[in-house]
């Protein structure tokens, strides 16, 4: 229920957020946005959305490079006495959509593809590739079938690949096989619609983006964005999944619900990512001073390509209002990061304990920024 509320774009707001923001203080990044940052008397965390006084995770809201909210709750594990932080590592799911969708960019800004390249430049032998472009798939509007499947079962999450590939795409495999039999699956299915026609959310896109940028960038996917993105950000703190033994990743938040899950390889640029809000934030920012992407790529990202439709989808960027946003789920991470580039406005939200039904870390988003006069609507 809560992944559907998850992509509810209504802004609810409680009287329980009134005074209730830590005062501005300075941040690691700095930008000219021209609103002006408000502040309010801080008052203990326990004030601070009381519907929500189990709430395990960070939110932080930045303005203009100054931090302007922050809560922070929970511990890292449970039967534990460590505490979350703000530097508390987390995985982001789908928030690491938007940094797929930024290396095809940067290629792009780079001459060495285009959105509008058709697929059969990188997969000659795929019977739809002259049918569709790395625009369809970035804006998902391919037609491309979902392969991901998220089941919650006897209290474990179960995050599989569809159907006839649990019994080959299986953690006894090394990551870079099951890409390949992922791969190799995904090029044999029809489509599901006419390319271009409609807007179908598939996992499958950004997975196949990820490997084109291997592709045509000469460089495995990970390194290509820490050349490209994650250095120059200064994002020390952010990591991916395949690299990594979850159990052991000092200062991650670890899920609350035993998790079962088959995802080597198969996560690669559509929920592979593990940081923090600090370094969230970094990446939010970096739309508004063209660090990474230009003007032109950042326009390209923000542009809605379903707008007939209720999704209002970019590239990797859902939108609303005048800001832009994903969500994440990844067995119990729930995650969203939102920005106003006009508005100077950043805000990061995560909790490791989706699970948990009396609160939805993303209505918390559009509640705060209701409350900050910052509404979506």
């Amino acid at each position: 229920m809560k992944r559907i509320i998850a992509l509810i774009l209504s802004v609810l707001t409680l009287a329980s957020f009134a005074s209730c923001i830590s005062v501005k203080e300075d941040f690691s990044q700095s930008n000219t946005a021209s609103q002006p940052v408000r502040e309010a008397e801080t008052q203990p965390v326990a004030k601070c959305l009381e519907e929500y006084t189990d709430f395990s995770g960070v939110v932080l809201m930045t303005q203009n490079g100054k931090k302007v909210f922050e809560k922070v709750k929970g511990v890292q594990k449970l039967g534990t006495n460590k505490p979350i932080t703000v530097d508390t590592l987390f995985c982001v799911g789908s928030v690491a959509k938007q940094f797929t969708a930024a290396a095809i960019l940067i290629l792009q800004q780079d001459g060495k593809l285009s959105v509008d390249d058709k697929l059969s430049k990188y997969y000659p032998d795929y019977e739809y590739g002259d049918d569709l472009t790395l625009k369809n798939l970035l804006d998902m509007r391919s037609g491309i079938t979902e392969f991901y499947d998220i089941e919650y079962i006897d209290n474990a999450f179960n995050e599989l690949p569809a159907g006839e590939l649990r019994d080959t795409v299986t953690n006894d495999n090394s990551v870079e096989e099951n890409r390949e039999l992922l791969e190799e699956w995904l090029l044999k299915q029809p489509l599901e619609f006419e390319p271009d026609t409609e807007f179908e959310y598939s996992n499958s896109n950004y997975f196949l983006l990820a490997r084109i940028a291997e592709k045509v960038s000469g460089k495995k996917y990970y390194d290509y964005l820490r050349e490209k993105i994650i250095v120059p950000l200064g994002m020390k703190n952010t990591y991916f999944v395949d690299e990594v033994d979850l159990k052991s990743v000092p200062d991650l938040a670890a899920p609350t619900v035993e998790s079962q899950t088959v995802y080597v390889g198969v996560t690669m640029g559509l929920g592979d990512m593990i940081s923090n809000a600090y370094d969230i934030d970094k990446w939010l920012t970096s739309f508004r001073n063209n660090k990474i992407l230009s003007k032109d790529s950042v326009r390209m990202m923000t542009t809605d390509y379903s707008e007939d439709d209720e999704d209002n989808y970019g590239f990797g960027a859902r939108l609303i209002g005048s800001g832009m946003f994903h969500t994440g789920a990844f067995t119990t991470y729930e995650t969203i990061a939102y920005t106003d580039i006009n508005k100077g406005i950043n805000v990061f939200a995560v909790t490791n304990d989706d699970p948990n039904d009396s609160y939805s870390v993303v209505d918390m988003v559009w509640e705060l920024l209701e409350e900050k006069g910052f509404g979506v609507t």
